[in-house]
């Protein structure tokens, strides 16, 4: 699931009314700024669907956490990954590989919607069958829009600013959700590389491991990256980062996994990525981590 934040500028311009040659000279004070978030409880389930031939329909829950009323806005949105596992709509990455869209495949209901304080609204999603086989992928987007009180009047604006310009920064939340339709057999497949530990550091008091994750099948593959420490019946799990996924647009990304525990001097190390999708509990790779 992928949150994300834009502003939205409301300007609400003030020019001092003078009373003298002397204040139409003054110089313009400096603009007045205020920063309101829109949408910040904003929640979504599940995290992500995925439709094939056994299921061509879902429901997705959004939820108003907060204490007041919301309306939002439902859509469809491509989005591609970077290797650094950053995910941005296919509009700001022009130039990015990207996997075939499931936009034209999907139809869901409502589009907008208005939610009280702790309401939520089921969206129904299907799909119908793409003619050829592989994997389609687009992003169910959820994004709060401002209320119709947000922004200054005239008055206010000059009342902050009598001899300059007011502006009140908005940041709409959204939260996507991928939604992929495959066709045809799921190959996926996966392996880690490069994974080395990492001494403690500010962002890690207990250390850290980086690896690359490496997608060998035609398919996305999703998962969780656990951290295992010991041998045998000892070997227990000191850190976790769940569902990382590797989108086919991309062969690898690397991914760092901060320690929960510590690591004791000599103890080993290993890497393991388990499926939590096409078959769930499946150890899709493992490597150690060097020192």
């Amino acid at each position: 699931m992928l949150r994300s934040a834009a502003p939205l500028i409301a300007v609400a311009f003030a020019f001092g009314c003078a009373a003298s040659a002397q204040a139409q000279t003054a110089p313009a004070a400096a603009p007045v700024v205020t920063a309101t978030p829109t949408g910040a409880d904003l929640n979504i389930s599940p995290r992500r669907v995925t439709f094939d031939a056994t299921q061509r329909a879902a429901s997705v829950y959004v939820f108003n956490q907060g204490d007041a009323p919301a309306t939002y806005t439902v859509e469809l949105v491509d989005r591609v990954m970077s290797p650094d596992g950053q995910i941005r709509a296919v509009a700001d990455a022009p130039d990015a590989a990207r996997s075939p869209s499931a936009q034209d495949l999907i139809q869901y209901t409502p589009r907008r919607v208005t939610l009280q304080p702790k309401e939520s609204q089921v969206i129904r999603v299907r799909v119908r069958p793409p003619e050829a086989a592989g994997e389609y992928r687009t992003h169910l987007t959820v994004t709060a829009l401002p209320p119709e009180t947000t922004g200054f009047t005239a008055e206010q604006a000059a009342e902050n600013n009598p001899n300059g310009v007011a502006l009140q920064i908005t940041a709409l939340f959204s939260v996507s959700i991928p939604l992929i339709v495959r066709e045809g057999a799921v190959d996926a497949r996966a392996a880690v590389e490069n994974a080395h530990l990492l001494p403690a550091s500010e962002g890690a008091p207990n250390g850290a491991v980086t690896l690359d994750l490496v997608r060998l099948g035609a398919n996305s593959v999703y998962g969780d990256v656990q951290i295992r420490a010991g041998t045998g019946a000892d070997e227990h799990v000191v850190g976790q980062v769940r569902g990382i996924a590797v989108y086919p647009e991309i062969e690898r990304r690397t991914v760092v996994a901060p320690l929960a525990i510590p690591v004791g001097a000599g103890e080993p190390v290993r890497v393991v990525y388990v499926d939590d999708d096409a078959h769930v509990g499946t150890v899709l790779g493992s490597a150690p981590a060097s020192r």
